[in-house]
């Protein structure tokens, strides 16, 4: 019995853990993902994209702390997220691919 409760405890955190990241967030990894699968990221490209996406879950974080978001973060944390999409776009379309 103690054995099935735990198995079952660790069970229900790993599912926590992973639907953590929110459906934004998923996109937004496979976005660098496939670019990068199709050549046309390089890999300090993506290394960069997945930089600044650990930057910003660090600001969200810092945000989060106190309990509370208030408008200025939550619209620097929005500048961060929209300046990230418009930088994976930039990179996938700057001409440089991949060797493979």
């Amino acid at each position: 019995m103690k054995k099935l409760f735990f198995l079952g405890a660790i069970l229900t955190l790993f599912i926590v853990s992973a639907s953590a990241q929110g459906p934004r967030d998923r996109v937004r990894s496979e976005r660098i993902e496939r670019g990068f699968n199709n050549g046309q990221l390089t890999r300090p490209e993506k290394f960069r994209l997945h930089q600044n996406k650990t930057r910003h879950k660090v600001e969200r974080r810092r945000a989060v702390r106190d309990g509370r978001v208030t408008p200025g973060e939550r619209r620097r944390l929005h500048k961060m997220k929209h300046h990230d999409r418009h930088e994976i776009y930039r990179l996938k379309h700057n001409g440089r691919r991949r060797v493979i």
